[in-house]
């Protein structure tokens, strides 16, 4: 452990992250915003990591507080897997909360990434997720079974993919039975067109 006393301030902990981290952070910013009806002040720090540095990082800020895992997000961004862990630390702190986002990439020839559990079990939901909804293999997850995905769904299909992995090919509009037989119409954001172009 480390003698820092929490609550830090909004640069002292994005100095603290680079120095601990290093070489592993390739690229940090921190932002403040207002959000909801009140204009809540909001602190974020967003870290792109290396892969090989990911479990460093969030060791790192394991070792200021056990940090409160509320989600991963993830994206298919073309060649790689964007995954993002939105942590939030020194939270028993009104006012001084700071969102914590480690944005870490897969290529899609390798989407592997080492599990976090043994550091906080509580991710064993969002890593199980993205394994079935983009492909991501987690290395050690402790249970690998499907969450959402009905066993008979396609192994090889993942909804959050938009290549050939994706679901282009089994999504279709069904909004009446006239539309139900059509063909998928789902757009690729990448392609800049339809699924049947």
């Amino acid at each position: 452990m480390n003698n820092i006393q929490l609550p830090l301030e909004l640069d002292e902990m994005k100095e603290y992250l680079e120095q601990k981290i290093g070489d592993g952070v390739d690229e940090i910013y921190t932002e403040e915003i207002e959000k909801g009806l009140n204009n809540t002040p909001m602190k974020l720090i967003w870290l792109k990591i290396k892969r090989d540095e990911f479990r460093k990082a969030v060791k790192t800020i394991s070792e200021l507080q056990v940090p409160h895992l509320s989600v991963t997000s993830g994206s298919d961004i073309g060649d790689d897997i964007e995954l993002i862990y939105h942590f939030a630390v020194n939270y028993g702190y009104p006012g001084d909360e700071i969102s914590i986002n480690l944005k870490v990439h897969l290529p899609k020839e390798d989407p592997t990434i080492s599990t976090i559990t043994d550091i906080i079990p509580g991710a064993i939901t969002t890593e199980r997720e993205k394994q079935e909804f983009l492909g991501v293999e987690v290395i050690d997850i402790p249970d690998s079974r499907r969450l959402w995905l009905d066993e008979v769904f396609p192994e090889d299909k993942y909804p959050w993919r938009w290549d050939d992995k994706g679901m282009e090919d089994r999504s279709r509009y069904v909004h009446d039975e006239e539309e139900a037989n059509d063909p998928p119409i789902v757009k690729n954001p990448r392609s800049g067109g339809d699924s049947d172009e």
